[in-house]
């Protein structure tokens, strides 16, 4: 589902049309495929409904987008985490609310918001977890990301932990302490490529790293870079999403792309030279 598919917000009045036409379309289908005949209708008016209540379940949806778009903002702005990957977690939320909706107990954008703010802060808790910090301080820090990835973009200098706790309302030792704290990395990428483990002393490894590293070079110089800064080839440190979208002068949704396209095409030429992440995990 696109943002750019969003259609204006309903009246109330089109609002409890829909859901009823919708309701219509579900026991019309219902009685299409079970062969039950308790009303007076011929298969082509039910047929006919079955459409008109697909129509109402888009019609619906689109018109609620622009809510799932805030709602994923907002959350996108507290957490740093990608505004795209929200975007979707929250329209998934928003099919689920529309499945139980009941007109009669009020507006849908009304109830839809919580069900939605709520999938969202449990996605978000999820995500944050895999930080390795307490949930509340992974909160605090993606904040805090999210806070130096706009002022990257706007061309300010580097966030201090003075400004960001003055901003946030935190204590500045805590904000020092979590400016440099560094996630833990896995031996492995998300998508199961390993990383380069330093002072190996196995030729056998070695060969396989040196390796790794030429088809690194091989993506070309803005993938190659994108890798070798996200898992700290050839440089020690890792960066983390928000260090890579400010290091790229980029969002942090488009920073994410391209490290998913640069580990594809990777993971692909690795594979066609018989090396299989078995063997680089080692």
């Amino acid at each position: 589902m696109q943002r750019d598919q969003a259609l204006p917000m309903l009246t109330e009045a089109e609002e409890r049309r829909l859901a009823r036409q919708l309701e219509a379309g579900v026991l019309a289908g219902h009685l299409l495929s079970s062969g039950e005949r308790p009303m007076s209708a011929t298969d082509a008016e039910l047929h006919e409904l079955v459409r008109d209540g697909r129509a109402a379940w888009d019609r619906l949806l689109l018109s609620n987008l622009r809510l799932v778009q805030k709602l994923a903002g907002q959350e996108a702005r507290q957490s740093g985490l990608p505004l795209d990957d929200l975007f979707q977690e929250g329209c998934l939320a928003l099919t689920g609310a529309l499945l139980r909706f009941d007109p009669d107990r009020g507006r849908f954008p009304m109830y839809a918001a919580g069900r939605i703010g709520r999938h969202l802060s449990a996605v978000s808790a999820a995500r944050l977890g895999a930080l390795g910090l307490p949930v509340a301080q992974a909160i605090t820090l993606r904040r805090l990301q999210g806070l130096q990835a706009e002022r990257t973009r706007d061309g300010c200098q580097q966030l201090r932990a003075g400004e960001a706790a003055a901003v946030m309302g935190c204590d500045p030792v805590q904000v020092e302490r979590l400016l440099r704290y560094r996630s833990p990395v896995s031996l492995f990428f998300p998508d199961g490529l390993p990383a380069v483990p330093a002072d190996d002393d196995d030729p056998d490894r070695r060969i396989l790293d040196d390796q790794l590293r030429r088809e690194v070079t091989r993506l070309g110089p803005e993938l190659a870079t994108v890798v070798r800064l996200r898992f700290g080839i050839d440089r020690g440190e890792p960066m983390d999403l928000s260090e890579l979208a400010a290091q790229l002068g980029v969002s942090m949704s488009t920073a994410r792309r391209r490290e998913l396209d640069a580990l594809a095409l990777l993971r692909q030429r690795l594979q066609s030279r018989g090396i299989t992440v078995e063997a680089l995990a080692g």
